[in-house]
């Protein structure tokens, strides 16, 4: 009986590949965060604090910013009176966004009621 070779029981040619790999503690830290979603959840706040700082505080309760895809940034609000003025403030907001955060490249806002 011939037993079939498998490409996992070749011999490794250097005992050092064996070893298990050292990283270093930043890289461990930052996929840790990238894994979690910590940092989504970061820039997600700092998104919003932009959008209250453009439109004030008696506006800013009324909505949640959502992810960014593609250059656009959702933005779920309670109620269609809060949606229109964010839609009136659009450009203020988007431009003020481009200023602060230019590594985002936000191209667009998009507003939908949350239900």
């Amino acid at each position: 009986m011939v037993k079939p070779r498998s490409s996992s029981a070749r011999p490794s040619k250097d005992a050092a590949t064996d070893k298990p790999r050292i990283r270093r503690i930043g890289s461990l830290v930052s996929q840790l965060i990238s894994r979690r979603g910590y940092a989504q959840v970061s820039a997600n706040e700092t998104l919003q604090q932009i959008i209250v700082a453009e439109v004030g505080e008696q506006l800013g309760t009324g909505f949640q910013v959502g992810n960014l895809r593609h250059g656009v940034l959702h933005v779920y609000v309670s109620d269609s009176v809060t949606m229109q003025e964010l839609n009136f403030r659009k450009r203020g907001i988007l431009k003020r966004m481009q200023r602060e955060l230019p590594d985002n490249k936000i191209k667009d806002l998009r507003f939908r009621i949350q239900s």
